[in-house]
């Protein structure tokens, strides 16, 4: 068997894996892709990858239908929906015509890739809609 043949069955667990990862923290494929990108800009710069938690995607998640729902962007009531016990809390949100665009604008932002990057962050979720051909995303960041 080749390196070629056997590579396949390794590129299918490692995508079973992720799809498990993204279905128990309830995450669409956009929100996954945008906290990949996240996490990619992390390591990038030698830090720790922030840790996916269930509530802050469920959270991050809810006020993206919200925003799409509306049509608009503005900030949750940050702490609703979060499990207490955080000593931090922060959100990006925003839109684009791309996961990819609006993660592209979130870091030409001086204050959302300050979010981003923030070291004192541990854990984070991600939430995606999409509604007119824009992609409303948030960003729950807690540490």
């Amino acid at each position: 068997m080749s390196l070629r043949t056997r590579r396949w069955p390794a590129l299918a667990a490692l995508a079973i894996c992720v799809a498990l990862v993204a279905a128990s923290c309830n995450m669409n494929g956009q929100a996954w892709e945008a906290s990949l990108l996240l996490n990619n800009e992390r390591t990038d710069r030698g830090m720790l990858e922030l840790t996916l938690e269930a509530s802050l995607n469920a959270k991050a998640q809810a006020w993206a239908e919200t925003m799409a729902a509306k049509g608009s962007v503005s900030h949750s009531n940050l702490a609703d929906g979060i499990p207490a016990g955080w000593g931090r809390l922060g959100e990006n949100v925003g839109w684009g015509r791309s996961v990819q665009e609006a993660h592209d604008l979130f870091m030409a932002s001086p204050r959302h890739r300050a979010a981003i990057l923030d070291p004192r962050f541990s854990s984070f979720g991600t939430g995606v809609s999409v509604r007119d051909g824009r992609y409303y995303v948030v960003q729950v960041f807690a540490g």
